[in-house]
């Protein structure tokens, strides 16, 4: 994969490879850090002495900690608030539309390197992040990818987008490295509290998301967790931040899962996705297949107008 390397800002060819640096055709170089290449471009709001100091970003690793008591009793033994029912069947009917050895990348893969290995077997998978609480293989801003055009056969952004503070630079940049007939996954927020806060920008309506890829066709959209998701993490929100107290806060997080937490099987019995549908979920996903057709603003209102009421 470093063969298709380039440079974030100037798409100079990497030539060279270091224990401590990447080595462009233009001589400029960008560092490594415990093996693992850092390329962020001048002009991001994330640098490198972030990853030198494990500076939290977007993520924080020790919340992922099931050794820790309060993560295990919130991870494990609490019923979720909202929960993606589709999500392994979504990446296992796309995991079948692409060929044996087919270049993937992930976007903000996070702690689920090892999830979406197992879900795209016949892959090369290339996992990615602004940080590095999780060892990708490639640290860098998806507003900069520092890979040459029409990289990979698959581009996947799961609950990503809403943390880049110019998503139509993000969407594009994402359409640049995707080969012609690639696929692009992407799953978004529409409606979810602030979360990785300051680093968390935008929500998208069901036509807004779509509209972000104009040189894509739409294969299948669906929402991710449903309006009844939404009433739960609404509700439990609303409590846990009556209060700035942490043994409250937990106590009524405790308290409203207990209470809430079955509110999500409701979107299983709903599921036909129709205009209702996409009104008010906390999320949708889109599979895109890169086309380059050319398409006006009026052309990607049909997702929309092809839904049942």
């Amino acid at each position: 994969m470093q063969e298709n390397v380039i440079h974030p800002d100037t798409h100079s060819r990497l030539i060279k490879v270091t224990e401590d640096f990447f080595h462009f055709e233009d001589e400029s170089t960008l560092p490594v850090f415990n093996g693992i290449p850092i390329l962020f471009g001048k002009d991001s709001i994330f640098n490198a002495d972030d990853i030198y100091q494990s500076k939290t970003t977007t993520q924080n690793k020790k919340h992922a900690d099931r050794s820790n008591l309060k993560n295990y009793i919130r991870r494990e033994l609490l019923p979720s608030l909202n929960k993606d029912f589709k999500m392994d069947e979504r990446y296992t009917e796309i995991s079948k539309m692409l060929e044996p050895n087919s270049k993937m990348l992930v976007l903000g893969v996070g702690e689920k390197s090892d999830y979406y290995r197992k879900r795209f077997p016949n892959c090369e998978v290339i996992t990615s992040d602004v940080h590095n609480q999780f060892n990708p293989d490639y640290i860098f801003d998806g507003h900069f990818i520092p890979f040459s055009d029409s990289t990979f056969d698959m581009v996947l952004a799961a609950q990503v987008i809403e943390h880049t503070i110019n998503p139509w630079m993000f969407c594009s940049e994402i359409q640049r490295v995707t080969k012609a007939g690639g696929i692009i996954q992407i799953e978004a927020p529409h409606n979810f509290p602030y979360h990785a806060e300051p680093y968390d920008f935008f929500r998208f309506t069901y036509t807004g998301l779509r509209s972000l890829f104009p040189k894509c066709e739409v294969l299948k959209t669906g929402v991710t967790e449903g309006s009844a998701s939404l009433v739960a993490v609404a509700i439990s929100n609303y409590f846990v931040n009556l209060s700035s107290k942490r043994l409250l806060r937990s106590a009524l997080l405790l308290i409203t899962r207990l209470l809430f937490g079955w509110l999500k099987y409701l979107d299983k019995v709903k599921s036909k996705l129709t205009k209702r549908a996409v009104s008010m979920p906390i999320g949708y996903a889109f599979t895109f297949k890169k086309d380059n057709k050319k398409r006006s603003p009026k052309d990607m209102l049909e997702v929309f107008y092809a839904l049942k009421k």
